[in-house]
């Protein structure tokens, strides 16, 4: 009983901890529930039009959030019946609309809502505004939504058409520590943060240039000698980034695999094991694009049909010109 009463009481000390912990992170604005004004029932149920509210939204460039008295317009009325806590008032502290700056944008971007405003629809940057129904976060989240909006109506494809910092020198936090070695995992990772979308600031030929100069940290001797090879059969995109087929076509005309040593061709004829099943091959028509030995395997002779045990006699009484390399011999013995 006495485990038991300090168990419980351990249990009760962690609930009021973390109680206390919610109440703190909540009163410094951590997970906090967006403020339930609904967009959908003023804009869909009543018809009305964002400029009724945001009175300011065209005029100037701050978005104009409505002001107490901007909705006492008709809440004074609906709201004449209802508690305290359901009136409109709810919605500001000291007189400012409590979720003002909930789509606010960083500081150090340039934005002017009534140049904008006057060219678009609200909702061609608020998407699903008008189905919206908590003050919560509706702007495009994409410098992409931005950068194609401008592109259609040619605005100046400049950093300082929208940014006061950033230019293109800038560079993100991601690319000032040990960047040089994790850049290509980023690239091939294709993250949707800005500053992980190489394409922002760079093109396919910055990549060709730098690496046609400087090779990958991984390019070293064991690389050239035996590493190479298998990284090309398990990512073969990731070597197309720098290199063409002819490359490899050109060095292995000259330069012998170093698999290929004693038994691998003749008498005993060990490559097949490298190319047939379970292994799939592409590399060795790279090298023997006009060989004809696998179009000239000897036919089966008349009195045999394809349903017979071949391995009964070949490799047992009869000897095999090659390695038995498991697969069906009517595969190539027709």
């Amino acid at each position: 009983m006495a485990i038991l009463g300090k168990a419980s009481s351990a249990a009760v000390a962690l609930s009021v901890a973390a109680l206390a912990g919610c109440v703190l992170l909540r009163s410094l604005g951590f997970g906090a529930e967006p403020l339930a004004f609904s967009h959908s029932r003023h804009v869909v149920g009543e018809k009305l039009d964002c400029a009724n509210c945001h009175a300011e939204a065209l005029v100037s460039d701050e978005p104009g959030m409505p002001s107490p008295d901007t909705c006492r317009v008709c809440h004074a009325e609906f709201d004449s019946a209802k508690p305290p806590d359901r009136r409109v008032e709810t919605l500001f502290r000291e007189g400012q609309y409590i979720a003002a700056r909930t789509s606010a944008l960083a500081s150090e971007v340039v934005f002017s809502h009534k140049l904008h405003a006057a060219r678009q629809a609200c909702n061609e940057c608020h998407r699903g505004i008008e189905r919206n129904e908590r003050a919560s976060r509706l702007r495009p989240e994409r410098m992409e939504d931005c950068s194609a909006c401008h592109s259609a109506r040619k605005v100046a494809d400049d950093c300082a058409t929208c940014h006061r910092e950033i230019t293109r020198a800038w560079e993100p936090a991601s690319h000032r520590s040990n960047w040089k070695r994790m850049h290509g995992p980023a690239a091939r990772a294709h993250a949707e943060a800005t500053a992980d979308r190489c394409s922002v600031c760079h093109t396919e030929s910055t990549c060709s240039a730098c690496h046609q100069s400087q090779a990958p940290e991984n390019h070293n001797a064991f690389w050239r000698l035996r590493g190479h090879g298998v990284a090309a059969m398990i990512d073969r995109e990731n070597c197309a980034a720098c290199h063409e087929p002819m490359s490899c076509e050109r060095c292995h005309a000259e330069t012998r695999p170093r698999n290929h040593v004693g038994f691998w061709g003749q008498p005993r004829d060990t490559h097949c094991l490298v190319c047939h099943q379970p292994l799939a091959a592409e590399g060795c028509v790279a090298c023997h694009a006009t060989a004809k030995s696998h179009l000239s395997a000897m036919r089966k002779p008349t009195d045999h049909y394809p349903g017979m045990d071949c391995r009964a006699c070949h490799g047992v009484s009869q000897r095999l010109p090659h390695v038995d390399n498991g697969d069906d011999c009517n595969s190539c013995h027709l």
